[in-house]
């Protein structure tokens, strides 16, 4: 029996029910990054209808009620995990899974948090210059980690090389926004800029990064999946 054919055997119905949940989950979460992204991205290239205050509050508040949507599933999830013994003694991995992955959507309510209360918008933009200082690079290899995680829990179910393969892709992209990360807040400290505001910006940046490592994260307890499931 191939590795691929007995992997594919540890899910029964019940556990591929489980599975569809833990992808409608993650599904919700990305939804949460999304609309961040599109948040930013606004704010950055200087969207008029943000200039409202009205505007800008319901967007903030859409990116709550997402998280909350999300939530909902996580519970769901966690619910159906706790009440049986599924997945041939991986169902404290799999509980960890949707730990994790909670956490990038936390990670993501709070960034919008901090963007509600601070109203860094004007100042986003002076740090999208181009090259390898760019907040908007450092968004898009951040929201990647988390596109490339949910095509790895995708493949769960039909292809664990391709788990394996993604998973791996998580953490190179979680690499390369560190970097990113880095090279922001040397630029943000560089500046001469009034205290509040360095502080709020470190604390988005930071914020925000821990997307990525929740990402990471939930990238490495894949592998571990896959890897019991092996032996």
């Amino acid at each position: 029996m191939t590795f691929r054919s007995s992997f594919l055997r540890l899910f029964r119905r019940k556990e591929k029910e489980t599975l569809r949940l833990l992808t409608e989950y993650l599904d919700s979460v990305f939804k949460v990054v999304e609309e961040f992204r599109t948040l930013i991205s606004s704010l950055i290239s200087g969207d008029i209808a943000l200039s409202s205050p009205s505007t800008f509050e319901a967007k903030i508040d859409l990116i709550s009620v997402y998280e909350s949507l999300a939530d909902d599933l996580y519970l769901k999830s966690l619910i159906t995990l706790c009440e049986g013994a599924f997945f041939s003694g991986l169902r404290e991995d799999f509980i960890r899974l949707l730990n994790s992955i909670d956490d990038i959507a936390d990670y993501t309510k709070d960034s919008s948090q901090i963007l509600a209360r601070s109203r860094l918008d004007k100042i986003l933009g002076e740090y999208n210059a181009g090259g390898d200082v760019s907040f908007n690079l450092f968004l898009d290899k951040v929201v990647k980690t988390v596109e490339v995680l949910r095509s790895a829990v995708y493949d769960l179910e039909k292809n664990s090389a391709a788990v394996i393969k993604k998973s791996i892709k998580v953490k190179e992209l979680e690499e390369e926004a560190d970097d990113i990360k880095w090279k922001l807040l040397r630029a943000i400290f560089s500046r001469k800029i009034d205290p509040l505001t360095l502080l709020e910006l470190k604390d988005l940046v930071l914020t925000i990064d821990g997307i990525a490592d929740a990402a990471a994260q939930s990238s490495e307890i894949l592998i571990i999946i896959v890897m019991k499931a092996r032996a």
